[in-house]
């Protein structure tokens, strides 16, 4: 049974074991809307984050659709306040910690408020392979600034019969959903569903409570789906044979990459911005590593084993281009892409995972660290 004190202790020692990564997180998304707010000193966004997140936490629920949701405003403010509590940041910066990127997609890169300066944002990928000669494998590179804290991998299953993986989708002038309270979606898949199918009815019914991001759901009898998801609308693609993959600041789906394309020149316009500008560079690049990444898996599927994963999730080709980043300037004014900070491959069906991670200059994909064995959790078969 969810209750206010199980969640509040959840948090706090969560917190207490995390403090550093918690601080870092809040410096690196106080100076993202910093950024993106110029003239508003860090006063002033604490004080916005804290009255956004009071209205977010206060708005209206319809129980009789969401009736998951009944009780969960005193679950997540006692989930807030453990966090505070751990880890040692005040209200303020909690607010922050808690808020920033729900903000920052709804308020920032709606167009509502601040200014939309650069498209540059995680384009991580994940990677799913229903078998393999070391069993089912789940790959993920986390890519982002050299600057995002990060840590060894941890067990990827939300419960033991359902995995989402989610990245970023970038768009753009976005709608605004009517939704605002902070439903925590994952978690409620977490403890209602036991398979894709109810995973995927959970997440089309809350859609505009989550995202826009982008997500791979798989179930232990390896039913796969790859979702595309802006604010408000959502694309569901499903494998036919269980292997997939998702990658981000692109769509696939046929009515969701319509909408992108149309939110991307809609952004050009708004910024005047050409066709040879650094964000229409970079969105190209995106929509390049989503094909390349069909042809892949198309080539490895045929041959599903722990090297031919690792080859895929750390491709990088001069031509053909990358699924693992490191930074590559894309064209004449374009800043650095981002880095892929952390890979990480699962061996679920052996409670083992193999990882790489950025030290300094040197590039994850050159940096394997030690393996990560996982104790008391029910293995993939």
């Amino acid at each position: 049974m969810w209750t206010p004190e199980c969640w509040y202790h959840d948090a706090k020692n969560w917190a207490q074991s995390h403090k550093d990564y918690m601080l870092k997180m809040y410096r690196i998304n106080l100076k993202l809307l910093e950024n993106h707010l110029p003239g508003t000193d860090e006063r002033e966004i604490h004080n916005l984050l804290k009255e956004y997140n009071q209205s977010r936490i206060n708005a209206p629920v319809d129980f009789k659709k969401y009736p998951e949701l009944i009780g969960m405003k005193q679950l997540i403010c006692a989930e807030w306040k453990g966090l505070q509590d751990g880890s040692g940041l005040d209200e303020y910066q909690t607010a922050v910690y808690v808020g920033a990127m729900n903000f920052y997609h709804r308020m920032i890169c709606s167009g509502k408020m601040g200014k939309m300066d650069g498209s540059l944002s995680s384009n991580c990928s994940y990677i799913y392979f229903p078998y393999s000669d070391h069993g089912v494998l789940l790959a993920n590179n986390l890519d982002s600034s050299p600057d995002e804290p990060f840590d060894s991998p941890q067990w990827p299953a939300l419960n033991e019969h359902v995995i989402i993986g989610s990245v970023s989708s970038g768009i753009y002038l976005d709608e605004q959903p009517e939704e605002m309270f902070p439903a925590p979606v994952f978690k409620i898949v977490a403890r209602y569903c036991r398979n894709v199918k109810e995973a995927v009815e959970v997440l089309t019914r809350y859609n505009q409570f989550w995202g826009p991001c982008n997500a791979i759901v798989v179930d232990r009898n390896h039913n796969c789906a790859m979702i595309e998801k802006s604010a408000c609308r959502i694309g569901v693609r499903w494998s036919k044979d269980g292997f997939g993959f998702i990658t981000a600041m692109t769509a696939e789906e046929p009515g969701m990459q319509a909408y992108l394309n149309d939110r991307r020149q809609a952004s050009l316009k708004a910024r005047h911005l050409g066709p040879d500008s650094p964000d229409a560079i970079y969105w190209k690049k995106q929509d390049q590593r989503r094909q390349l990444m069909n042809e892949l898996l198309d080539q490895v599927r045929k041959n599903p084993t722990l090297e031919t994963m690792r080859k895929f999730i750390q491709f990088r080709d001069p031509v053909r281009g990358n699924v693992c980043g490191n930074g590559e300037i894309y064209g004449p004014g374009c800043p650095p892409s981002e880095y892929t900070i952390r890979t990480v491959i699962w061996l679920l069906s052996e409670a083992r995972a193999l990882w790489w991670a950025k030290q300094g200059d040197k590039p994850s994909f050159e940096n394997p660290m030690s393996e990560v064995k996982f104790n008391n959790v029910i293995v993939w078969e």
